[in-house]
């Protein structure tokens, strides 16, 4: 019995290395041509977990690669630490919720990105909260009735109106 409890933890403690063996990988260390990343060394693309440091050593960004193309969710930093963007990406093309921050960790703007074009609802802060803009996106076009900075303003209908 004690044998079997033994190799058991040996194998979860080996299965942990592996894990962190398997650890993020530094964009400094990759190559970039365009929007792709490459192994410097085999000239492949990179697919895996990857980060960013600023140059004090803070994380600045971290996400995941496929195919050396931004997958996924994607996490921008201030240097304190505290979240300044978040962003959805399909095959390195914005696709998806996007929220970016203020400093004092209040929401600043949100949305949502169709084929890299702001598509959808969309709402902007003042950095103490108050709503400064709301109103739609239809593939990057203001449409229907928005609301800025305390005024209505009319665009064109949106397409599913």
């Amino acid at each position: 019995m004690k044998r079997m409890v033994l190799f058991l933890m040996l194998t979860s403690v080996l299965g942990v290395a592996d894990l962190y063996a398997q650890s993020s990988t530094d964009l400094g260390d990759l190559m970039r041509r365009g929007d792709v990343y490459l192994d410097p060394e085999t000239r492949e693309t990179h697919t895996g977990a990857v980060f960013a440091r600023f140059e004090e050593g803070m994380i600045s960004e971290s996400g995941v690669l496929e195919n050396g193309k931004k997958e996924g969710r994607y996490e921008y930093f201030y240097l304190s630490g505290r979240t300044r963007m978040l962003e959805t990406y399909n095959g390195g093309i914005l696709e998806g919720p996007t929220e970016t921050y203020f400093k004092n960790e209040q929401l600043a703007d949100k949305g949502t990105y169709r084929e890299g074009e702001w598509d959808g609802p969309y709402e902007a802060y003042w950095v103490r909260g108050w709503l400064a803009e709301r109103g739609n996106w239809a593939l990057g076009e203001r449409c229907g009735d928005w609301i800025s900075f305390g005024q209505t303003i009319m665009y064109p209908a949106c397409p599913n109106e």
